[in-house]
């Protein structure tokens, strides 16, 4: 079984994503998660992102009038989201060369729940350093019927020549650590995050993939959560502060997505019950890199919830001089194995 971490030491792990060409053959089954459930304001989003003149997306009274009675989802939309359900499995990719088939099957309404599986139909090894894998992708809906499917074909990295993961085996021997589920019927399922009774003191998870502040990121954050002071959009205002052509960051965005990084391997955590002894140790700015990492500091049972454990956990974030920008020790609540939502939730 394929491994979600490759094992740098004893005690250090680093998260890794997607299968070498070499690890797909014909026949193989995957069920991605998570799903995906859409909104009819990211559908009206994305039309008018892309300028899509059709108002069945977007008129609401007008899509009154027609069989579908509410806002049809963009198909263009639906194809994104299965390819990002997708991504984890098919994170080695080079590219996409060809798309044989793309067929939506059955409407999408802002509401609906997505879910992806995908079918191995074929491998080919141009030579090279890829080669190609046919895949057979379907979208359901929460009710299980199929709203979409697509035939593809995706250029993947053969085994050690991934520019970034291709020395890193994706043979960690810990079963705490398996990227997939096997079902009964041997299809495979992502699993999503880490037991408590996968968590041990000691334990040290270099969170993938690394961070870089985006611009346009920052400053959506900034407007959207009301931090409308002129030093995140006012280039000239900025300058006379700070000195720099670089705008800064909001120290929450920054938090936010320090916190966000860890969210693959606490993926079971039922709450996080909050931060102590933050530090934030410079200040943040467009085009900054962080790698972040996090140590189990110590793990016990709860003592009011049998079906959860208890982590403490710090978090630390090196900037791109290898210099700490940020840490902070969290406290999380976690489910131990076999509990929680996941069976019911189709996880």
């Amino acid at each position: 079984m394929y491994s979600a971490y490759a094992q740098i030491s004893e005690t250090r792990f680093l998260e890794i994503y997607g299968l070498n060409f070499e690890e797909f053959a014909e026949g193989q089954f995957f069920h991605h998660r998570p799903g995906l459930t859409v909104s009819q304001q990211e559908n009206a989003e994305e039309a008018f992102d892309t300028f899509n003149c059709a108002m069945l997306h977007y008129d609401e009274h007008y899509a009154a009038q027609t069989e579908f009675k509410k806002p049809l989802v963009v198909s263009t939309l639906t194809l994104q989201k299965i390819f990002g359900m997708s991504w984890k499995t098919f994170a080695r990719k080079d590219r996409i060369t060809a798309f044989e088939n793309i067929s939506m099957t059955a409407p999408i309404f802002g509401g609906d729940t997505l879910y992806c599986t995908s079918q191995i139909i074929k491998t080919d090894d141009t030579g090279g350093k890829t080669g190609d894998v046919i895949v057979k992708a379907s979208c359901t809906n929460q009710n299980g019927v199929e709203v979409a499917n697509l035939t593809y074909t995706v250029s993947i990295f053969k085994k050690g020549q991934h520019p970034v993961w291709g020395n890193q085996p994706n043979t960690c021997s810990n079963p705490w650590f398996l990227a997939y589920h096997q079902r009964e019927d041997g299809s495979l399922q992502e699993a999503t995050g880490i037991f408590f009774e996968g968590f041990a003191k000691g334990q040290i998870f270099v969170h993938s993939p690394e961070i870089t502040l985006h611009p346009s990121s920052m400053l959506r954050h900034a407007v959207q959560t009301m931090q409308w002071h002129p030093v995140y959009n006012d280039r000239e205002f900025a300058r006379d502060i700070y000195g720099r052509d670089r705008l800064p960051a909001s120290e929450l965005h920054v938090l936010s997505l320090v916190t966000a990084a860890t969210t693959s391997t606490f993926g079971r955590v039922v709450a996080n019950l909050g931060w102590t002894d933050t530090k934030l140790s410079r200040h943040f700015y467009a085009e900054d890199r962080f790698k972040v990492t996090s140590e189990v500091l110590a793990t016990r049972e709860s003592r009011s919830r049998p079906d959860q454990g208890i982590l403490t956990v710090k978090t630390v974030a090196q900037d791109q001089t290898a210099q700490e920008a940020l840490s902070y020790t969290r406290t999380l609540l976690v489910y131990r194995e076999g509990k929680g939502p996941y069976a019911a939730a189709g996880y």
